[in-house]
């Protein structure tokens, strides 16, 4: 696990609350780790997340803190593996808001996952997904229906965010 820094974490939520409401909005937390993320936009007033790994021991770590931070009523961990996991959830109805994803550097998956979301029937219109991702990697500006609105750096963690412009 490659917990998001506080510094990053800060700029995510500086950047989404710039652009939309976190507050009474359905979350999605891909490649969670701890659920740090998610559990944020929960402190933050989000009305629902859901936290996604692959890793037994992430969705361990992740529903204990769900548990101990008092939000296990209004979050859900699932065991997943991504990007190809998705499909599970598309065919469970769920639509989103919002997505973090934090992918492991230099794998290829932000690319992978964000061609899926783009595709894909996860995300309400006008959802907003933030991308983590090492700065010597490449992210292109569109993914299907997912544009790319903006794009920063911090060190040599990037962050990119994409708006979902058309109707799913």
């Amino acid at each position: 696990m490659r917990p998001t820094a506080d510094k990053v974490r800060a700029a995510i939520f500086n950047i989404l609350q710039s652009r939309t409401e976190i507050e009474n909005r359905v979350w999605l937390d891909l490649f969670c780790g701890t659920g740090a993320v998610g559990l944020e936009a929960l402190s933050r007033g989000a009305a629902r997340v859901v936290l996604v790994d692959g890793s037994r021991e992430s969705c361990r770590v992740a529903r204990e803190n769900l548990t101990r931070s008092g939000f296990a009523d209004r979050g859900e961990v699932r065991r997943l593996p991504l990007p190809d996991g998705l499909r599970p959830l598309e065919r469970s109805g769920l639509r989103f808001d919002g997505v973090f994803v934090d992918p492991p550097y230099r794998e290829g998956l932000a690319q992978a996952t964000l061609e899926r979301l783009g595709e894909g029937a996860l995300l309400a219109t006008g959802a907003l997904v933030v991308v983590e991702f090492a700065t010597d990697e490449v992210l292109d500006e569109r993914y299907g229906r997912l544009r790319q609105t903006n794009s920063r750096h911090y060190g040599t963690t990037g962050l990119a965010l994409y708006t979902n412009v058309e109707e799913t």
